[in-house]
């Protein structure tokens, strides 16, 4: 008699959960190596903040083990939640991983380019960190969903759960730009080409390639 081949999913395969172990680690010393980087990350997007506390940019380490669980989790998140029915492979998780460091480098650098156009360098340096912030944010509150999704797989509930979030923080980074940017009726029409630009267009692209690799 054949013996029967066991799908490869979320729930059947091991390195899914070995992978979100190591991105909680990374948080857990990103904070260990810079204390009060999670506080700075909630209190930053419900404040306005000139400046985020003194060596945070000097801190190389935990600022990389920040954007290796920023990065890790969000692409995690988007492999699962797009996930139908091919192998659900760390190569394809991989893919998604380089896609979505290369998409959001572009749009810093074009982000970067537009503030240099428009001589907006000074509030960029300001928004800059409380958009970090802001994606640490969403990262946290995705694990815990995505983690549970894994275990649960094709959860409806946790499915719209998550939407509604990435939803708020797109809300959240429109609010922010309008707190740093605006500074009458003209600058509005800056502020809706810079967003539907540089946050729905890259936004959109990752979607769909996710989508489509998934």
């Amino acid at each position: 008699m054949d013996e029967i081949a066991i799908i490869s999913t979320p729930v059947s395969e091991a390195w899914p959960m070995w992978l979100m172990f190591f991105l909680l680690l990374c948080v857990v010393l990103a904070e260990v190596l810079q204390p009060g980087t999670l506080r700075l990350a909630f209190r930053t997007t419900f404040t306005r903040l000139e400046r985020t506390f003194g060596d945070r940019a000097n801190n190389f380490m935990s600022s990389l083990l920040m954007n290796t669980f920023r990065v890790g989790t969000i692409a995690m998140a988007l492999y699962v939640f797009f996930y139908h029915s091919a192998p659900f492979s760390m190569l394809t998780y991989c893919y998604i991983v380089v896609l979505l460091v290369g998409i959001l480098f572009v749009k810093m650098l074009v982000s970067w380019l537009v503030s240099y156009t428009f001589e907006m360098r000074r509030s960029m340096v300001v928004f800059l960190p409380q958009y970090d912030n802001l994606w640490t944010i969403l990262s946290i509150v995705l694990y815990p969903l995505t983690l549970l999704y894994i275990n649960v797989s094709g959860s409806v509930a946790l499915y719209w759960i998550c939407v509604a979030a990435v939803v708020l923080f797109v809300v959240m980074i429109v609010f922010k730009m309008m707190q740093n940017y605006y500074t009458g009726p003209q600058s509005l029409i800056y502020l809706v080409l810079y967003v539907l630009t540089l946050e729905f267009v890259p936004f959109g692209a990752i979607f769909l390639s996710v989508k489509a690799i998934a």
